[in-house]
């Protein structure tokens, strides 16, 4: 909550600073809150350029089955889980033609 109210203490006073811009224009981080979010999210990886994304999946599948692989509001898949349920969508996809 602390740091909510430090990007809205931020986004306001950018906002008087800038009265004549558009507020969907105004940034709410800090540049340093914005410079610390954009090396979080620097998540490159590479990869081997010969391989297909779904054989770089099933190799994930290999190393780590049990890992948790999507969440959403009511449940969470494992890479096993999520692979099972790729094929099926695929075998029946293959069936429809």
């Amino acid at each position: 909550i602390e740091s909510m109210a430090q990007h809205f203490g931020n986004w306001l006073n950018v906002i008087v600073e800038n009265p004549d811009k558009s507020l969907a224009k105004l940034p709410i981080l800090s540049g340093l809150q914005q410079k610390q979010l954009e090396e979080w999210n620097n998540g490159a990886v590479a990869y081997p350029q010969e391989s297909t994304i779904h054989q770089l999946f099933e190799e994930q599948v290999n190393r780590t089955p049990d890992a948790v692989a999507v969440v959403d509001e009511k449940q969470q898949l494992t890479y096993r889980e999520l692979n099972e349920k790729a094929n099926q969508l695929a075998h029946y996809l293959q069936q429809c033609g």
